[in-house]
């Protein structure tokens, strides 16, 4: 083996904090104007036209910050796709949460199908507008916002392709979910969806009516439908999100990274590895460029030089005011030998990094400086 885990970690040495905005996206469908927090990816500004998946938190006032930090980690090391993240949160969550009107909270509930409207046809379309989002969405709830997201996995009109159901409220109405499910046929999904659900150290209804639907899901696999379940004893009902969308995103994306160990592709191979992903995903992934860095430097370190200088290569095209691929590009470059190329995209890299004060500014000039010394040898 000639790189460890620990020279990528000093390759990469930490996860910037995203840009983030907080604002009010205003309704006419909902009786609320709900405010709206939006984390962009690091590489945001590194491309001007690149699209990113969208991943839609509710209860942002609580999850909102965790997720996005999760979120922008794993995406960094190309264990998930970087996604733009945005939370919502609503002042009634019995009301616009929960798929059907109880008895026992008349007038307070059964109302999430106006909810996933403000989602689809008010949210969505203003983050859209605003941003540039890819048209892949993917929503994480917990408890009753867990109901909701689960009752968006059963509806084929929703738009959402990746649910996440952190200890989920399925005893709602006698676990009527559950009961929809075992009533669905196997054409029910006209395209692919992924599900994680999960549960925490709870007890009586909740832990019944989740086993419930495992069962369900073990007896009745839809053929469209991939998804993923964990429990997690040691975790109370309100801990848990923390631990559970980290766990969730590894999961649902459990096989979406294409080189997850230190074996290496050339670029042609890692486009027909996320073509082959379509029918999986109903979406077609391109690369990002944490994936240009990831997958490139892999392949310089393990001696596949003319691989990684053509993924980075690529990779400094398409994000062209990316400090962070130039000076990997300048790695590769050094590592193959190529001095006059490594330092040129050095000093682009270093020249980017002072424009937009990045983060990697001193291990950008630490390369730059070493550059200068062994080129005028």
């Amino acid at each position: 083996m000639k790189v460890t885990i620990f020279l990528l970690v000093l390759l990469f040495t930490m996860v910037c904090q995203a840009n983030s905005e907080r604002f009010i996206v205003k309704s006419k469908i909902i009786d609320e104007n709900p405010t709206v927090q939006v984390s962009l990816p690091d590489t945001y500004s590194h491309s001007d036209s690149y699209q990113y998946p969208l991943l839609l938190v509710l209860d942002g006032s609580t999850q909102f910050s965790h997720i996005a930090a999760s979120t922008q980690f794993l995406s960094t090391y190309a264990i998930i796709p970087e996604m733009i993240v945005v939370s919502v949160s609503t002042q009634k969550r019995m009301t616009y949460f929960t798929p059907t009107a109880h008895e026992k909270f008349v007038g307070r509930s059964g109302k999430a199908d106006l909810f996933k409207g403000y989602l689809q046809k008010e949210l969505i379309p203003y983050i859209s507008n605003k941003y540039r989002v890819a048209p892949y969405y993917a929503v994480t709830g917990h408890s009753l916002g867990g109901l909701f997201t689960s009752n968006l996995v059963l509806d084929n009109n929703s738009k959402f392709g990746l649910h996440i159901s952190i200890s989920p409220s399925l005893w709602w109405e006698k676990s009527i979910l559950v009961n929809n499910y075992k009533a669905l046929s196997d054409n029910h999904l006209s395209s692919p969806k992924r599900w994680f659900l999960s549960i925490a150290s709870e007890s009586g209804e909740m832990f019944e009516s989740y086993t419930a639907m495992i069962n369900a899901l073990n007896e009745q696999p839809l053929s469209k439908l991939h998804w993923f379940s964990e429990h997690f004893p040691e975790e109370t009902h309100d801990s848990t999100p923390l631990i559970g969308n980290a766990r969730a995103l590894k999961k649902i994306f459990n096989n979406w990274n294409a080189v997850p160990e230190i074996d290496v592709m050339p670029l042609h191979k890692l486009h027909d590895f996320y073509l082959k992903k379509i029918p999986e995903y109903g979406y077609h992934f391109t690369l990002s460029a944490h994936q240009y860095n990831v997958y490139g430097l892999k392949a310089a370190y393990e001696g596949k030089h003319q691989w990684g200088i053509e993924i980075l290569e690529q990779g400094v095209k398409e994000f062209g005011k990316s400090e962070i691929l130039w000076d990997s590009l300048a790695t590769a470059y050094k590592l193959n030998k190529q001095l006059v190329k490594a330092l040129h995209a050095s000093n682009t890299a270093l020249k980017l990094a002072k424009t937009s004060n990045s983060i990697y500014l001193s291990d950008i000039i630490s390369q730059n400086e070493h550059l200068n010394t062994v080129s005028n040898f």
